[in-house]
């Protein structure tokens, strides 16, 4: 069960962490995306959010690992080690990160609320590239587990997307 997406809480742990969403929309489990990497949890377990909004924000303090426009993608860590990655939409590499903004770089520091790039998420959905958002914990070996909330729809910077447990 260590670093796994959970279905519930495990029965013992030291301390849970509640990580806020970083995207508005309706919430989609991994195992429902197309993308098979994500899917058979490649990037570590998270959660899917579908909407049109384009503003990505930042979920907790940290730093950024990686920018990645040509993947629609962010690598962050957290002030306490936590790594996440963020991504737009899947088959999106022959766009070239066109519509894609980050102001952010390698090693930039952020905080909460800190909006971590944009995307034009309308002319994205007309080049075929889905309206979703993934997170997932890249360092989730460390934790006990994962949850995904059981809420239907999220509000980013208000409501828990994930909470890890130590």
């Amino acid at each position: 069960m260590e670093g796994k997406l959970l279905s519930y809480p495990p029965e013992v742990f030291a301390k849970r962490v509640d990580i806020p969403s970083p995207f508005s929309g309706q919430l989609l489990p991994l195992t429902d995306l197309e993308d098979t990497l994500f899917k058979k949890g490649f990037y570590g377990p998270g959660a899917a959010i579908s909407s049109t909004a384009n503003t990505v924000y930042a979920p907790f303090s940290g730093t950024v690992l990686k920018v990645e426009p040509i993947d629609y993608a962010i690598e962050v860590k957290s002030s306490v080690g936590l790594k996440c990655r963020i991504k737009y939409g899947f088959d999106a590499h022959h766009l070239h990160g066109a519509q894609f903004n980050c102001g952010l770089k390698k090693g930039d520091r952020f905080s909460i609320k800190t909006p971590l790039f944009t995307v034009n998420s309308v002319w994205l959905k007309q080049q075929g590239v889905a309206n979703i958002c993934i997170m997932t914990v890249l360092n989730a070996h460390a934790l006990l587990g994962v949850l995904a909330t059981n809420h239907r729809y999220v509000e980013a910077n208000e409501d828990t997307l994930l909470s890890l447990y130590i």
